[in-house]
């Protein structure tokens, strides 16, 4: 900018014309102040949330002789922040100056070191504190923080509380404590055969089995998450599991007081009972272990959820020795089954989940829907494809546009792993819907064309 002083030292008709100027200019830059926020706009508002919800952190003890072979003999630690707006809209708002502390004055046997400086880590006597990026709403961020190292000679068992905190300039603060435990269970699951030939309307059953391969016994209580897929429903029998709902559940809770030592497994002493649709196609039984503090929110059910009608559901020992050995969180475990309709093409709806402004993927032939060639999706309004590889040599399949004006998209047919559809919900629109679709064979008639198309609906996550 020019001093004012200077001014008078030009000719009158050139001060006259820069004053011309800079009004016009002027006028330019309120009629473009909407880019610039005025200071008595109030500043924008985002919020924070942790997306991994371990609240038990299992370390693995390492021996001398593995110490000597690994090397590092560490875990990483990290810490899941997912972004979003305070109140719903389209705008895109960031958290800034983030902040981590996280407080480990309270804990024993374990030695935090190798701070990230990626993040902006430092630790000083037992805290450290992290300064990593801005994070835009609909965006997540896995930071490493630190490694976590098991100090030599120390017995398994509790090692005190780990206090995180989350602080921002413009979203509020989040607390969180996680308790570390030294030494982890190998949790491993019994893999059902699939089923073929089931006569739709009669009935399948599944026993899930379990097992702890790891050196180290889990204390928690235990979680068994039961899900029927696609045409199937689960009977409500066991008192001490609860269920989505009263008529026809689709998905089973069951919490087990009892620890799990290490080289145990053990079977449901009594199966769970899924009824086949009359109509259906193809499903599957799935069930999944859980140290019942790590249990995910999306797969709890409130302590109001109706139980079952019959006697609890109780354990029985067996060999564990060929289960599958999944680590120290969980272990899943399923069993698929076809009917004897199989000339039946079926699709069934399904939500895309997500926050607004936010890229997430789904595997669109999934347990939930059968088809063997390729299936059309019209995307629900304020959805959009976001970027994925095209053409030949990737080893993914995704979904592409066929009409992106009408928002028709195509599924190719699966080779070995099913395509994958890479979404972006761009706005939030209520009740938006849209449909998956699949054509019948010409060859061999369709006996049941209602069940060809489905809705697909949009779940937003504030």
């Amino acid at each position: 900018m020019t001093d004012s002083r200077a001014g008078h030292r030009r000719r009158r008709a050139t001060t006259a014309a820069a004053a011309a100027l800079l009004v016009a200019l002027g006028g330019m830059a309120t009629s473009g102040c909407a880019a610039s926020p005025r200071a008595d706009e109030p500043p924008q508002r985002a919020k924070l949330t942790f997306e991994d919800e371990l609240a038990t952190s299992y370390l693995r003890h390492f021996t001398d002789a593995e110490r000597e072979e690994i090397g590092n003999a560490s875990e990483p630690f990290y810490v899941r922040l997912a972004a979003s707006r305070v109140s719903p809209g389209t705008g895109q708002v960031s958290a800034r100056n983030i902040k981590v502390t996280v407080d480990t004055t309270a804990t024993k046997s374990v030695t935090f070191n190798t701070m990230q400086r990626e993040q902006g880590c430092k630790g000083v006597r037992g805290l450290v504190t992290c300064t990593p990026k801005n994070l835009k709403s609909g965006d997540s961020a896995n930071l490493r923080l630190f490694n976590m190292v098991v100090r030599r000679n120390v017995e398994d068992g509790p090692a005190g509380p780990m206090k995180i905190t989350v602080t921002s300039g413009n979203a509020p603060t989040l607390h969180r404590t996680i308790q570390l435990v030294v030494g982890a269970p190998e949790l491993a699951v019994r893999q059902g055969a699939g089923l073929t030939g089931v006569a739709p309307g009669s009935e399948v059953k599944v026993r899930p089995a379990f097992g702890n391969r790891g050196t180290s016994g889990l204390d928690d209580d235990l979680s068994v998450v039961v899900d029927a897929k696609g045409q199937a429903t689960l009977r409500r029998e066991f008192s001490n599991c609860r269920y989505d709902t009263a008529d026809a559940p689709k998905t089973a809770v069951c919490t087990f007081p009892r620890p799990l030592l290490a080289g145990a497994a053990y079977e449901t002493d009594r199966p769970f009972t899924a009824a086949i649709d009359g109509t259906g196609r193809q499903g599957a039984i799935t069930y999944t272990v859980y140290p019942a503090p790590n249990t995910p929110s999306s797969a709890q059910l409130p302590d109001s959820a109706p139980r079952g009608t019959g006697a609890p559901l109780g354990f029985r020992p067996v060999d564990g020795g060929l289960f599958t050995t999944f680590g120290p969180e969980s272990a899943h475990g399923v069993v698929p089954f076809l009917t004897t309709r199989t000339r039946d093409l079926q699709v069934n709806g399904f939500a895309l989940k997500g926050r607004v402004g936010q890229t997430n993927d789904i595997n669109v032939k999934d347990l939930d829907g059968y088809y063997e060639g390729g299936v059309y999706l019209t995307l629900p309004e304020g959805v959009s494809l976001a970027w994925h590889p095209s053409g030949e040599g990737h080893e993914e399949l995704y979904c592409d546009y066929v009409d992106e004006k009408k928002r028709k998209v195509l599924c190719p047919a699966p080779l070995i792993d099913p395509p994958t559809l890479r979404f972006r919900i761009d706005k939030r629109v209520e009740g938006a819907q849209g449909t998956i679709s699949v054509q019948p064979d010409p060859e061999h008639p369709d006996p049941d064309l209602t069940n060809n198309t489905a809705p697909i609906t949009v779940e937003y996550v504030d």
